[in-house]
């Protein structure tokens, strides 16, 4: 066989291997260019590509070729599998990446006997450059065969089985975090410089049966594949195929029919609300399925259609493909940011909302921090304040939704909330179908709502369905109150458990405050601030333009986030009210 630009011939294990040390280009970029590769040619993409494709790289794709393997010979090879192998080598000849280390790959199911074999043999393949490290990597895949049967899913030892079977996208940023169990050609595909990897299963628009898998392996360990996964449907898109897309929001519980029904008339909802009181902005979240497995700290696990490290290990919100209603179209751009844009269910603004089973209401978003509010510079740039949140369950689905309204720009009067949420009630009513989470007036609070000391103007209220509200109410004033999931005190609010909310002034507060190994202590004759604190800390360790996070030991001995005057003060009272030990960090 004539190997690649005249070089010695690789046949063996041992050679493919050693092969994969070297990341040498050895074929020159022309496109006329024809590469012998086991009686396989590869070919340029002969495409006009426009726009940002024009800058990235395209593929070397495979030509169609006499098949080499018994089971894929010309009688053996069904009319639909050549159809579609000749639908995947058209979409590869439409991609286009980031990075020119990319090897892609289709893997295609057979019958054989009573058997069904996954193979990427005489399958569609491309290559971002040509390389003998991802050559030697598609002769070894050439050599693995997965038995899918229906009824051997234990036997799913590699990622391309589990895709194919369980119709969910795979994916990790870097190959380390698999046990080698999980994935039998790791320790080849780290020798021949690959890390990152996404393996996308492949759908018949027409039957929506899955008819393969399409495999990536690039060099890079790569944190977001928003890019490839999105790059690859709208190529499997112009062959009457498919596959998942970023912030895919799928509801196995209902039918298409009845959930389009159902978004409908929330869309409806939202902008009766909004048109009857001049709001700018609303939309829908809930929250996003798992939709993927991500390998992470050699486990596999269920994350969400994002395919960013960002999400793993948390209960995500979305707001893509949901109802939305933008009455001010100065707020576009919020609104596409929004979509790009995962929540914290347990963190975030909105997810407070779901997770009361109630209201909420922010009267400056601007004064949150990212980790409360992802969006927060998004909001400062398109000049929105004041949000309401709330709760929505659906009867005939049974999901679980949060509305969002902003109020108009550079607004933060709350004094028409009253009527705002008798609008909402009403239309919601009209609506059928759908309950509201608990609301009353009395979970807003704003410049005509003075409840007691620990509350103050710029702060978050969270309706809560486990107190009863008028009982709660009798408390305020209260010198001390137990809150659950109550804002209080500033724009930051409870991380989910029960805290006491202190009373009384902290008279010659001290702290002591830690920074790798330096050291500074702080005195005051009034109680501290936190942006007051949080200022001084600053400019004693000279940490202007990097992020600061101030930690102290609760009573458990764990570090606990200070984000707020309330969790300032909850640190003092941890320990003698007097003087508190911080320690920060920063990056």
């Amino acid at each position: 066989m004539d190997s690649f630009g005249g070089s010695q011939s690789v046949d063996s294990a041992d050679s493919d291997k050693s092969s994969c040390l070297s990341s040498l280009s050895v074929f020159p970029s022309d496109q006329n260019t024809d590469l012998m590769w086991n009686k396989v040619s590869l070919e340029r993409s002969t495409v006009s590509f426009s726009g940002e494709s024009r800058y990235l790289t395209p593929l070397w794709v495979s030509r169609n070729e006499e098949p080499r393997d018994e089971h894929s010979s010309a009688e053996n090879i069904i009319p639909h599998q050549q159809k579609i192998k000749e639908k995947i080598r058209a979409a590869l000849k439409l991609l286009t990446f980031r990075e020119e280390r990319v090897l892609v790959q289709f893997w295609s199911p057979h019958d054989v006997g009573k058997h069904q074999l996954l193979t990427t043999i005489d399958q569609p393949f491309g290559l971002g450059v040509i390389d003998e490290g991802l050559y030697s990597y598609r002769r070894d895949s050439e050599r693995n065969v997965f038995l899918v049967d229906k009824d051997r899913a234990e036997e799913d030892s590699s990622p391309p089985a589990r895709v194919f079977r369980r119709g969910l996208p795979e994916w990790t940023s870097d190959l380390n975090n698999y046990k080698p169990k999980d994935f039998p050609q790791q320790e080849w595909a780290i020798r021949c410089n690959l890390h990152g990897y996404l393996a996308l299963p492949v759908f018949d628009s027409t039957t929506s049966l899955c008819v393969g898998v399409i495999e990536l392996l690039l060099s890079s360990k790569t944190t977001d594949y928003a890019f490839e996964v999105q790059k690859v449907h709208k190529a499997l898109k112009t062959q009457s195929l498919k596959s998942p897309q970023v912030f895919d929001f799928a509801t196995p519980n209902v039918s298409h029919e009845q959930r389009q029904i159902e978004l409908d008339i929330l869309c409806g909802i939202l902008r009766t609300v909004c048109d009857s009181h001049s709001l700018p902005l609303a939309q829908t979240w809930a929250v996003s399925p798992s939709t993927s497995i991500v390998a992470h700290e050699k486990a596999l696990q269920e994350s969400c259609s994002n395919f960013n490290t960002k999400c793993i290990n948390k209960d995500c919100m979305s707001t893509a493909s949901l109802p939305f209603y933008v009455r001010d179209l100065r707020l576009w751009p919020f609104r596409e940011a929004c979509k790009r844009q995962h929540l914290d269910k347990s963190r975030s603004f909105v997810g407070r909302a779901l997770l009361a089973r109630g209201t909420s209401y922010c009267q400056d978003v601007t004064e949150l921090c990212e980790e409360e509010y992802p969006l927060v510079h998004n909001a400062r740039m398109s000049g929105l304040t004041s949000c309401f949140a709330f709760f929505l369950h659906s009867i005939a689905s049974d999901e679980d939704y949060v509305l969002e309204f902003f109020q108009p720009l550079d607004s933060k009067d709350s004094r028409h909330v009253l009527n705002f949420m008798q609008t909402l009630k009403h239309e919601v009513d009209v609506a059928s179908g759908f309950e509201l989470g608990q609301i009353s007036p009395r979970e807003f609070i704003g410049p005509s709502i003075q409840t007691s000391s620990t509350t103050t103007t710029n702060s978050l209220a969270f309706g809560v369905d486990s107190l009863d509200t008028e009982s709660s109410l009798e408390n305020v004033g209260e010198k001390s109150k137990t809150i659950t999931d109550v804002g209080a005190g500033s724009h930051c609010f409870n991380r989910g458990r029960k805290r006491k909310t202190c009373s009384g002034s902290i008279q010659r507060a001290k702290v002591e405050a830690t920074l790798d190994r330096s050291f500074i202590k702080l005195r005051s004759l009034t109680p501290f601030k936190f942006l007051v604190l949080k200022k001084e800390v600053v400019r004693r360790f000279n940490l202007e333009g990097k992020r600061l996070r101030i930690k102290y030991k609760d009573e458990d001995n764990d570090l606990i986030l200070i984000t707020c005057d309330v969790d300032l003060a909850l640190a003092f009272k941890t320990s003698d009210r007097k003087s508190i030990s911080i320690r920060c960090e920063a990056d």
